[in-house]
């Protein structure tokens, strides 16, 4: 019997009918030398070609399993709704704090909010599920500063979770030294709390909700013309705004993320990929038909707040699956273009990393544990 149509791996073993076993390595791979005269092939004199667009249609579909990103953008979630009660339980503080002789002032407000972004039939439960969060009143500073260092440890964490996410999708493990590693995760995860912060500012900024937060400030600084000023001139404009300058800071953020997670320098810093272009698109699909679920279905159903909040929870998974599945669309495309410049990247992008000195130090552990099995086989 010949072993015409076996495929590459397979073998009979000797004396034997059957076949051997196919056996594929689990991980990054073996270690590969990035050229020295490497050029990002990321220019638009570079086009994809047909063949290259096949290429990244098949990777990124085979390679989703793979890559596991179902587990990986469940990691990713936990992480986001570890961050997201402390959040909460922090600008309640710090609401709270600015205004210590309106002790309703904080709830008026959850209230406020509540009529203005969720659905009527909702709304009660939507009240109660907050103000079991926030909890007691959170007049002390205590509890601000334990909600802000939690929160910031959270979102740090889902960074770091999406940088380890990002290097497997690109097929490399991180070489940064472990102090430029996390100062990079901080300052990363600084951008997005920032960023994350004005795209609640900008999403909550109302006529009620400002003379709520800032009237009580105004008026012992005899600032109420100023306020008037913002209430009645600059609030009709940021209504038109609001949609664009919310766009244009989740566009930055994604971009940030997508840049300087991975270890890897495809190019110059772009505001806007393929990867991020169709992931943001998708997470803005995802909001409009969670607001569709919340007004035809989360009302009608008989699991209450609940049933809502499971849905905020596949929300989240799934916004984060979609951000993963952005980052393996511009490795793919970085790989095809690749491949067009005459770059062999068929088993590894050839992009320089930002640092190899976590390559090397992987290379040091596997001769290490290479030195323990070769003395098995000697002995």
């Amino acid at each position: 019997m010949g072993n015409a149509g076996t495929p590459e791996g397979f073998a009979h073993a000797p004396g034997s009918s059957h076949l051997a076993e196919l056996v594929m390595t689990y991980g990054t791979g073996d270690l590969v030398v990035s050229p020295h005269d490497y050029e990002s092939p990321l220019g638009r004199r570079n086009r994809l070609t047909r063949a290259g667009w096949k290429l990244v249609f098949r990777r990124v579909v085979t390679d989703f399993t793979n890559d596991a990103m179902v587990d990986r953008a469940a990691a990713m979630t936990y992480y986001t709704l570890l961050s997201v009660a402390p959040m909460l339980l922090a600008g309640y503080s710090i609401f709270s704090l600015l205004m210590p002789r309106e002790e309703d002032a904080p709830d008026s407000l959850l209230a406020e909010l509540i009529q203005t972004y969720v659905p009527a039939e909702l709304q009660a439960d939507a009240l109660k599920l907050l103000l079991t969060i926030v909890g007691t009143p959170s007049q002390s500073t205590i509890a601000l500063t334990v909600s802000v260092v939690i929160s910031l440890l959270s979102a740090s964490g889902y960074v770091r979770s999406f940088s380890r996410s990002a290097n497997l999708i690109y097929g490399r493990t991180e070489g940064r030294p472990i102090a430029v590693t996390w100062a990079t995760m901080w300052m990363v995860t600084l951008v997005l709390v920032v960023g994350a912060v004005v795209i609640v500012l900008g999403a909550l900024l109302t006529d009620g909700i400002v003379g709520a937060v800032l009237g009580p400030i105004a008026r012992p600084l005899h600032l109420e013309e100023q306020l008037e000023y913002l209430t009645s001139i600059f609030l009709p404009v940021w209504d038109w705004l609001r949609g664009p300058v919310i766009a244009v800071v989740a566009i930055a953020l994604v971009s940030v993320l997508y840049h300087f997670t991975p270890n890897v320098r495809p190019g110059r810093f772009r505001l806007l990929t393929l990867g991020s272009a169709l992931a943001l698109a998708v997470v803005a699909v995802l909001w409009v038909g969670f607001g569709w679920y919340l007004r035809l279905v989360g009302i009608r159903s008989t699991y209450g707040a609940f049933g809502s909040v499971l849905a905020v929870l596949v929300l989240v998974w799934a916004m984060n699956v979609v951000l993963l599945e952005g980052v393996k669309i511009d490795a793919e495309v970085l790989r095809a273009k690749e491949l067009q410049a005459g770059i062999d990247s068929r088993r590894c992008i050839q992009a320089p990393p930002r640092s190899s000195n976590g390559a090397a130090w992987r290379l040091q552990t596997r001769r290490w544990t290479d030195r323990a099995a070769q003395e098995i086989l000697d002995s």
